[in-house]
């Protein structure tokens, strides 16, 4: 994970939010379909020049939680399957530190 900038000094706690960072290395350009509303929506949020930072974040983000799946998969075909009780658990310190 990564740290937000500044954080972790003595007045302020660190940030250890789970982060998806900008992808890095050779741009190469790609024509993709997308439905004109989602474009659309986009383009409002983010402007016409981030368009392509955005979408990459977002499948970076995308691959990233597909990873995470298959991390999941391989501990439970070892160990078996996670109990609900660990789960749960799980969950609230997760809400209890971002409040989700």
């Amino acid at each position: 994970m990564e740290k937000a900038v500044g954080a972790g000094s003595a007045e302020e706690p660190e940030d250890v939010r789970p982060t998806v960072a900008t992808p890095v290395g050779h741009a190469v350009k790609v024509s993709v379909s997308m439905p004109d509303d989602l474009v659309d929506d986009i383009r409002a949020r983010v402007g016409k020049r981030e368009f392509s930072r955005f979408v990459a974040e977002a499948a970076a983000h995308q691959i990233a939680m597909i990873k995470l799946g298959e991390i999941v998969e391989a501990h439970e075909a070892e160990h078996g399957q996670i109990p609900d009780e660990l789960m749960r658990e799980a969950e609230d310190r997760w809400h209890e530190a971002f409040g989700q």
